[in-house]
């Protein structure tokens, strides 16, 4: 029996670890659906008509998504949670990876205290990048608004300023969310 103790530690010990990892890794614990809330929004602009909600396929991967075919602006009032991270995937739905366009022009931003702070700016043009005909995974750290309560801004914009080729820009922002980190 003494021999067959220091097996069995060492059995437990490995068990024990890698429950710790399955568990760390394979979660995250959502402070905010931003899907399902999507009822809740401070503002839907120009109209609440403009946005759709459904389960949208990128590139084979499907997300529970809110999508805009026109420029728009979603706005949602939260608090930030401490070590708060917003994580959202962006795409165009395939839809329009054939149709002549320049992309769609995705925004996100905070504001706060009378400012108003940029995130993210960024084109998503599958028209003419094959390489994005599929979700782009982002995470923003919204640490420095901990506590807060903010309003969090998505926009989309026909693509790259001064444009207003609309054509094709069915933008899709998939499972937005913040997460604690």
């Amino acid at each position: 029996m003494n021999r067959s103790l220091p097996l069995i530690l060492i059995g437990v010990a490995i068990a024990a670890g890698a429950a710790y990892f399955w568990l760390r890794s394979g979660r995250e614990h959502v402070a905010v659906d931003l899907v399902s809330q999507f009822a809740n929004a401070k503002r839907k602009q120009p109209s609440p008509e403009v946005f759709t909600q459904e389960s949208a396929t990128i590139g084979g991967v499907s997300h529970p998504a809110i999508e805009s075919t026109q420029p728009s602006r979603l706005t949602y009032n939260l608090t930030v949670p401490e070590k708060g991270l917003l994580k959202v995937s962006l795409g165009i739905l395939e839809k329009g990876w054939t149709m002549e366009g320049d992309g769609v022009l995705f925004r996100i931003g905070v504001s706060t205290g009378g400012r108003y702070d940029e995130l993210l700016s960024l084109v998503i043009d599958p028209f003419h990048n094959a390489g994005e005909r599929s979700w782009r995974d982002l995470s923003i750290d919204l640490s420095e608004y901990a506590g807060e309560n903010i309003d969090l801004i998505f926009n989309t914009n026909p693509g790259p300023p001064p444009s207003d080729n609309r054509n094709g820009d069915f933008a899709a922002w998939g499972a937005p969310r913040v997460v604690v980190q």
